[in-house]
């Protein structure tokens, strides 16, 4: 059975209206999104779906990086902010609406999904999963971001939830992804699993 904890389905959507927290030059500063992207490997020619994408925090970065990047949301209003600082910073980025239970993407297309603080907001697991392995090229990898360790009391109120790490890969592997690697990064894991098709 797939599922995070109840605590962790409580959590809901971050909302629309505060976009400009996801995305503004003190979380830059503090958590620069480079200081991410750079311990999960990504190649020139690769294309990488940036699952959640928001407003493009993550997005934008890598579109200068990876071969292709693609952003999906299931918000609009998050997906034209994206585009707006892509046209601003003049990265090339496609975008894409879904909740990831029916992704309008080839199948063995993608090389790295990258789901930073959202894996906890999916509803249907197991179907976005599965269209995750659909779309992932043989050994794609799966990254998925999640705070894994303790933090303050404020922080832990506005902040994402603290996932347990072994349950997240359990969720993972029912879906025929195995677990190759778990990366610290600040009081987050980055889970990197991998398609198991050949």
């Amino acid at each position: 059975m797939i599922g995070l904890t109840v605590e962790h389905h409580r959590h809901k959507q971050f909302p629309e209206s505060q976009a400009f927290v996801l995305d503004n030059p003190i979380r830059r500063l503090l958590s620069p999104p480079k200081r991410l992207i750079s311990k999960i490997n990504i190649g020139s020619h690769d294309v990488v779906v940036d699952f959640g994408c928001g407003p493009g925090f993550f997005l934008i970065p890598l579109g200068k990086v990876a071969g292709k990047a693609i952003g999906v949301d299931v918000s609009p209003r998050m997906l034209e902010k994206a585009a707006e600082h892509a046209k601003k910073e003049l990265s090339a980025v496609e975008l894409l609406q879904s909740d990831g239970t029916n992704l309008k993407l080839d199948n063995g297309s993608v090389d790295l999904i990258l789901l930073n603080h959202v894996f906890h907001e999916v509803q249907d697991k197991a179907r976005v999963l599965g269209e995750f392995h659909r779309i992932l090229k043989p050994l794609g990898r799966l990254a998925i971001v999640e705070r894994t360790r303790e933090v303050s009391r404020l922080w832990a109120r506005f902040g994402p939830p603290r996932i347990d790490e072994k349950e997240l890969s359990n969720d993972v592997q029912q879906e025929g992804f195995r677990i190759i690697e778990s990366i610290p990064h600040g009081t987050d894991s980055i889970i990197i699993a991998q398609t198991d098709k050949n």
